[in-house]
């Protein structure tokens, strides 16, 4: 056992390219600093739990027959059946 735990990798990012209103914007910075947090990180977390709460999108994803997200992605957009699946 080692004496300190191992790092915890953190999981591979992609960059994505969007627009956004100019107030959505300025209230993604907002919200950033309220929570002394980066836009990434809001903007992550935002998306996470729009997917875990959109019960459509989830009956959706079940219908595509995906089993496993994508390599590097975050598992909480697959569906709770299908991850006992992999």
């Amino acid at each position: 056992m080692p004496f300190i735990p191992r790092q915890v990798k953190p999981p591979a990012r992609q960059a994505i390219n969007c627009k956004v209103p100019t107030e959505t914007a300025m209230l993604l910075k907002r919200y950033a600093e309220f929570l002394d947090s980066t836009q990434e990180y809001v903007v992550h977390e935002i998306l996470q739990l729009a997917f875990r709460r959109d019960k459509e999108f989830q009956e959706w994803l079940a219908t595509t027959g995906v089993a496993t997200p994508p390599e590097g992605t975050d598992s909480t957009v697959v569906p709770p059946a299908l991850r006992s699946r992999s």
